[in-house]
């Protein structure tokens, strides 16, 4: 049945805001409805229902919600609003995160601008500064000096106060937010309020914020921290650890401004000692009995057999540093600045830097002779390499030309032209007598790994760095993992196997030492550059073996709707290592046995999921300053209540919480537990979620671990990223304000179900608002001529009627099943885009055979459109429901639409109709505008009054052979069917001789069915029709004629073979 007369047009924005405001006024209406009924406080527990808990990962609240937050939190309310309409029991719980630096580093940055500026300050006219753009790098085959920087992005410094006031704060009013506590007073809160106008289905009597501001989560809190030290899984030490200088403390993801996930990265320093040198100040030190080392960072230490020189740019201005036994290094201010925090230096830090004892210039350094470690030339030379980064590493780069491209080209670029050596003021002496030395044998590579890769590469240059980069992943990975070693103590051992003793015997040695720093740059939220330090901290032991086997089984059992989410999971799982659990600054819970610390904030956030469950028994507001509905104090949760509520403990005797309230808490517990689905960005895939799967395997059985995670990427607003410096950003209210929170959330829903970025389009917002409204005004219009008689009151019988209730059937069941694997997107189009095509075509099919719409189909079609759309587009389905179809529940407490499976025959004839009918709609049009032939002009033909439909019955053998083989050969990947490349897919089919004597023909026909197969499925490569088409076209005589306004249409079956007249693919002819 065909759309075409009826397809809904591109609705312009409206100059008026009549409809948004007339649609917002029903949310107002509903939201208040749904307030005053305690909609979505969940009743008493009922063992036999099943349930179904959705967590959202509780916000940050130094500010208001804004768009990218409420994307994650659709996730969750779409499918506990599925979820409620399926039967379940559901909670949908919202809690508010206070804890760590941001907020007091906020409120103490307003306070010096106070102090400095006045109040209101008064500031100074700034420039902002540039953001660095730089590269991606690859720390597993990374050599120290050759990184690029990572990619950050450094603010321009934004005032406090001006931070504030764009949040909509008064003036007068921002002052008070000097004191920490103020900010968990205002803007949690404001958190509640702005998701209550959004209209989610949260249970909001178990909300709360984090803290020790919150006696109640704050005794849950240091109960679990007792419960994992127990375990052993909390221990204290030194290590290394990305910190903040300037706030003397380390800086967790959370509390950076920006390298968010950048971790510490462990090298070995080597030490190069100085033999001879230009420079006064190393001389003077080397009289004065100093041993003076250039050291240069490295991950590969068994290569060190192989140095034949040692790299310096020429133009860095490096430092020399007193270590603590006395020896002098040289390298970058950075690096020293990451060698004072690791306690390696004499000299304590000045002004948050390390102290030298002076510098000497990159080019003072050149041509000077070290004795470096392993390798066989009793001396080598400093050479120039002007692409070494002075904000990576120490600065300084030992060479190994055998097994390092880069190495290696610079090298030849050097021996093989005399005018570059002129060039770079380089001698001969230092260059032209160094050979390679060969070091490991690499299967098919050899022992001269660098060499064979450049040259398989045809690389010229030492500065094409595309092709470098992949001769160097090729050579470091087949050398690390099949390279041989073919000198020293370690001949014969693979690289990988000799790597670690010799890297053990070099430090031991005094060759070389440990060295550590950020893997790129990570900006605190204080605005200090971070380092590495050796700190003595209280950590959490994440990657402790059997720990994380653990885990990572129960992983391998967790829905996580996308694969990529389970694989993103299970690398985290891998790869992570102790995490510092303590912080000296900040807002939080200390640690119960060492209140020198606080908790930080990655921490006191893995098992909260738990408190929900039982946080309304405790307490009856936010921060927990009155008691909930258990009258319980927070002195009376001891660590054995804890113990009887989660850890499967015996009931305390000697508590005063009435019994009767524990059992139910509980019992609470018990019937959530766990949650079935966290919905998170897949930002927190690689901490947060991390640190909640090892914790709920530490502390509860395998029965209590999530059984779900769905990840979602980030929103872009009209494929831009989503940021207040550039205008492009919407906070929650902000999107409401301008949309109404239903069409809001259509565009949300719209934005994308992947793990890939998704696109909020405003276009797609501004047209849900007025689809809503072009609906409601149609229903209304609607039920008024069912209620005047004007609709047919018979069972729905024809074909029309049983096509619109297939279509309405066969979007039920795919939404449906959208809906379960929380694909929103596909939601919105299956239940309402797609089901509003479905009735206009049902429409526009009535008009146009002049018969009227079927009632009872139509009402079905109203209750279940709002049913389908309710989870996305609440208030405006419970005002249809309750103001214009009377029904006094609310829909929170209906179930989701039960319809047969759809009738398969009927909407294969519908699709065969609409398709025939743009067909010839075409022929139609070809006839009135024949295309002219060379040298004509175009004539234009009356439009004809009849014609006549030409349908063969005789498939030709060739074409059966080739739907034959394509199904042969068909692969169903990801619930796709896909085919060979078009390449291979000729060769198939033309093994089979029917396909290869009329091959021309036959490859044309092969891909008209593969393309066919992509928009209509499998059932594309069944070429008999599961229906008489003869007799079908005739029953569609008056619709045919009509739709394409002919007076006349004669239907005409061929009996005889016709390559061009085939079952299934009818013509329209002998126009008059």
């Amino acid at each position: 049945m065909s759309a075409d007369t009826h397809t809904q047009q591109k609705q312009e924005k409206p100059k008026s805001f009549a409809k948004r405001d007339e649609l917002a006024a029903i949310e107002t209406e509903l939201n208040k409805q749904w307030n005053d009924a305690h909609l979505y406080e969940t009743g008493p527990i009922d063992p036999n229902q099943k349930k179904y808990m959705v967590t959202f990962p509780f916000p940050y609240m130094n500010g208001r919600l804004h768009l990218g937050h409420t994307f994650t939190v659709t996730k969750a309310e779409f499918a506990a609003r599925y979820h409620k309409l399926k039967g379940e029991a559901v909670m949908f719980p919202f809690g508010f995160h206070c804890t760590g630096m941001p907020i007091k580093a906020c409120a103490d940055k307003l306070k010096t601008e106070i102090e400095k500026y006045g109040c209101p300050p008064v500031f100074p006219v700034e420039q902002e500064s540039k953001p660095v753009e730089t590269q991606k790098v690859n720390v597993e085959t990374l050599d120290v000096h050759r990184s690029a920087k990572a990619k950050t992005k450094q603010k321009g410094g934004k005032h406090q106060w001006d931070i504030l006031k764009s949040n909509g704060i008064p003036e007068s009013e921002i002052p008070k937010f000097v004191d920490p506590l103020h900010w968990l007073q205002y803007f949690p809160p404001l958190g509640v309020e702005d998701l209550k106008l959004m209209g989610v289905a949260v249970d909001w009597r178990r909300s709360f914020i984090t803290t020790d501001h919150n006696p109640y989560f704050d005794s849950f809190i240091r109960w679990q921290f007792l419960k994992l030290k127990e375990m052993g899984k909390i221990q204290f030490g030194k290590r290394y650890t990305i910190y903040s200088p300037l706030d003397g403390q380390p800086c967790a993801d959370h509390d950076r401004a920006s390298g968010e996930g950048v971790i510490p990265q462990e090298y070995v320093a080597i030490k190069m000692k100085v033999i001879e040198s230009k420079s006064e100040l190393i001389n003077k030190l080397m009289k004065e009995g100093k041993s003076v080392f250039l050291i240069a960072g490295t991950l590969r230490p068994e290569t060190m057999y192989g140095q034949t020189n040692c790299w310096i740019h020429p133009d860095i201005n490096y430092k020399l540093f007193e270590m603590k036994n006395g020896e002098i290094v040289v390298c970058t201010q950075r690096c020293g600045n990451n060698l004072v925090y690791q306690e390696l230096l004499k000299e304590a830090p000045v002004d948050y830097k390390a102290v030298s004892i002076g510098n000497v210039k990159g080019s003072e350094l050149l041509g000077t002779a070290l004795k470096a470690p392993l390798t066989s030339y009793d001396k080598i030379y400093t050479l120039p390499m002007t692409t070494i980064l002075e904000d990576k590493g120490t600065g300084i780069v030992t060479s190994v030309p055998s097994d390092s491209p880069d190495d290696y080209m610079n090298v030849y670029t050097l021996k093989n032209k005399p005018e570059y050596r002129k060039k770079m003021r380089v001698a001969d002496e230092w260059v032209m007598p160094f050979e390679l030395i060969e070091i490991c044998e690499i299967p098919e590579m050899g022992r001269r790994a660098a060499e064979t890769a450049c040259h398989e590469l045809k690389i010229k240059s030492p500065n094409d760095r595309k092709l470098l980069d992949q001769a160097k992943e090729k050579v470091y990975t087949q050398g690390f993992y099949n390279g041989v070693l073919t000198v020293g103590k370690y001949n014969g051992q693979k690289i990988k196997d000799a790597k670690v003793p010799i890297k053990a015997e070099m430090i031991e040695n005094g060759e070389a030492f440990v060295y550590s720093e950020p893997t790129s740059t990570v900006i605190s939220r204080s605005g200090d550059e971070c380092v590495v330090s050796l700190c003595d901290q209280w950590y959490i032991t994440y990657g402790e073996e059997e720990w994380k086997n653990e885990t990572l089984k129960r992983v391998e059992k967790m829905e996580t709707y996308h694969n990529s989410t389970r694989e993103t999971l299970k690398h985290g799982l891998n790869w992570m290592n102790q995490w510092a659990c303590s912080r000296n600054f900040g807002l939080g819970t200390l640690i119960p046995w060492d209140k020198r610390y606080l908790i930080e904030s990655l921490s006191d956030s893995t098992i909260y999921m738990a408190y929900y469950t039982i946080a309304h028994y405790l307490q009856g507001n936010l921060n927990g300053s009155e008691q909930g509905i258990g009258h319980i104090a927070p002195e009376q949760m001891t660590p054995e209540v804890w113990d009887y509520l989660f850890a499967e403990k015996e009931m305390p005797e000697n508590t005063t919480i009435p019994k009767e309230t524990l059992t139910k808490m509980k019992q609470e517990f018990e019937y959530w537990y766990p949650f079935d689905v966290r919905v998170t960005g897949k930002d927190l895939l690689t901490n947060h979620c991390l640190f909640c799967l090892y914790t709920h395997t530490a502390m509860f059985g395998e029965n209590k671990f999530p059984k779900g995670m769905r990840a979602n990427g980030h929103l872009l607003i009209n494929n831009e990223k989503m940021a207040k410096s550039t205008g492009n950003f919407l906070s929650l209210t902000d999107g409401i304000e301008l949309y109404t929170s239903d069409g809001m959330r259509i565009g949300l829903a719209d934005a994308g179900d992947g793990v890939e970025d998704a696109n909020f389009a405003k276009e797609t917002a501004d047209n849900g608002l007025l689809r809503l409204h072009t609906l409601l005004q149609w229903i209304k219009e609607t039920l008024q001529l069912i209620k005047d008689n004007k609709c047919c009151n018979d069972e729905p019988n024809t074909f029309v009627d049983k096509t619109f209730e297939a279509q309405i059937n066969a979007n039920v069941h795919a939404t449906d099943a959208a809906y379960l694997k929380m694909l929103f997107r596909e939601a919105l189009h299956k239940g309402f885009y797609e089901l509003t095509l479905a009735r206009d075509s049902y429409i526009a099919y009535c008009e146009t055979v002049g018969i009227p719409m079927n009632a009872q189909l139509l009402k079905k079609y109203i209750e279940i459109q709002i049913k389908l759309l309710y989870p996305i587009a609440p208030h405006f389905c419970d005002y249809v429901w309750r103001d214009l179809l009377g029904n006094k529940t609310f829909l929170w407490n209906e179930k989701f639409p039960e319809v047969p499976e759809a009738n398969l025959q009927i909407l294969n004839e519908a699709e065969y109709l609409a398709k025939i009918v743009y067909k010839f709609r075409s022929s139609v049009e070809s006839y009135c505008h024949p295309k002219p032939k060379k040298g004509q002009k175009a004539i234009v033909n009356e439009p004809p009054k009849e014609a006549e439909i030409m349908v063969g019955t005789i498939t030709p053998d060739w074409q059966l052979e080739c739907a034959k083989v394509l199904k042969e050969i068909v692969t169903i990947v990801d619930d796709v069917p896909t085919f060979p490349p078009q390449k291979e897919l000729a060769s198939r089919l033309c093994l089979n001789a029917l396909i290869k004597k009329n091959s021309k023909k036959a490859m044309s026909f092969a891909m008209m069915l593969v393309e066919n197969v992509k928009k209509s499925g499998l059932k594309a490569l069944d070429l008999a029709l599961q229906f008489n088409e003869v007799s079908f076209l005739e029953s569609q005589i008056t619709y045919i004629k009509n739709v394409l306004k002919l007076e006349k249409v004669t239907v005409t079956s061929i009996k005889t073979p016709d390559e061009k007249l085939i079952p299934g693919e009818p013509v329209m002819t002998s126009f008059k």
